[in-house]
């Protein structure tokens, strides 16, 4: 296996926590991206308000119903059939990479400040963020997400603010051995555009469980995690129209049984919850 590429001489403790829980995997591009620097622990909320604000969040909660705004924005195949997926077959989708400006604070630091709405005041007091300004609203209904009811139990869904805490959940509910395949974009595209399944074929992810981090909008990286033993995952290499290559995930959940009728995928497919196994994209951070 390649050794975790480390920052400078010295790996950050994140890094070497990964090292010491994961040593046969590698950590994907796109977490190192989050990685920061090796900063002092009293410059950590200064850094990360500076260094380019909100890490907003691309995906749909199943609990939400859409909004009207989200279903007329929605002019690709945000969801789609399990079915679908087979060489040939052609998607209408718009990929991209985002440049992480935002970067994940130490355990330690994180540790103080709690994603709950009643420590939010003293977290937005600490990161010198007006409370009233655009940013605290994105934090606020962030927290209000990770404290509302889980869709599928209390124990299948986490919202962490570490890497160390990511790594924890994922080891809590897959165990040690864990397979990890991030996607990868050749080039961002500018507009939605036709995407065909190319020949090599769909690959589906061993084993019976999986793991999925969304990134949520925060002043820095925190993730709502869902565990899962109904969900199917996939690696999916595809072509644009314009010569594009991409490898997505796809992620097609078998158990919609306890989803919010008016939730995007419902509208958009014209399904049931229950009746139907829903699958999406993953963003490739």
């Amino acid at each position: 296996m390649q050794a975790v590429v480390s920052h400078g001489d010295a790996s950050s403790p994140a890094e070497l926590y990964w090292e010491t829980k994961l040593p046969n995997t590698p950590m994907p591009k796109p977490i190192q991206d989050f990685l920061p620097e090796a900063v002092p622990l009293g410059r950590g909320a200064k850094l990360f308000h500076e260094s380019g604000g909100m890490l907003k969040s691309r995906t749909f909660l199943y609990k939400n119903a859409a909004t009207p705004e989200e279903i007329a924005a929605s002019n690709s195949d945000i969801f789609f059939y399990e079915d679908q997926l087979k060489p040939g077959n052609k998607l209408r989708v718009r990929f991209s990479t985002t440049s992480r400006h935002v970067k994940f604070l130490p355990a330690k630091l994180t540790d103080t400040l709690p994603l709950s709405s009643k420590d939010l005041p003293q977290t937005l007091a600490r990161l010198a963020i007006t409370p009233t300004s655009a940013a605290a609203k994105e934090m606020s209904d962030t927290v209000e997400d990770c404290e509302a009811p889980k869709a599928y139990g209390d124990n299948d869904e986490k919202c962490v603010a570490s890497l160390e805490e990511m790594i924890d959940f994922s080891i809590e509910k897959l165990g040690q051995h864990i397979q990890i395949m991030p996607s990868s974009v050749e080039r961002n595209d500018k507009a939605v555009q036709e995407y065909t399944i190319e020949e090599l074929g769909v690959r589906r992810f061993a084993g019976d469980r999986t793991v999925a981090c969304h990134a949520k909008s925060f002043a820095y990286p925190t993730f709502i995690c869902h565990a899962s033993s109904t969900t199917r995952a996939y690696i999916v290499p595809l072509l644009g129209a314009d010569g594009n290559k991409v490898t997505s995930l796809v992620a097609c959940h078998a158990d919609t049984v306890k989803w919010n009728p008016d939730n995007l995928a419902f509208k958009l497919l014209k399904e049931k919850p229950g009746n139907v196994t829903v699958c999406h994209f993953l963003p490739d951070r």
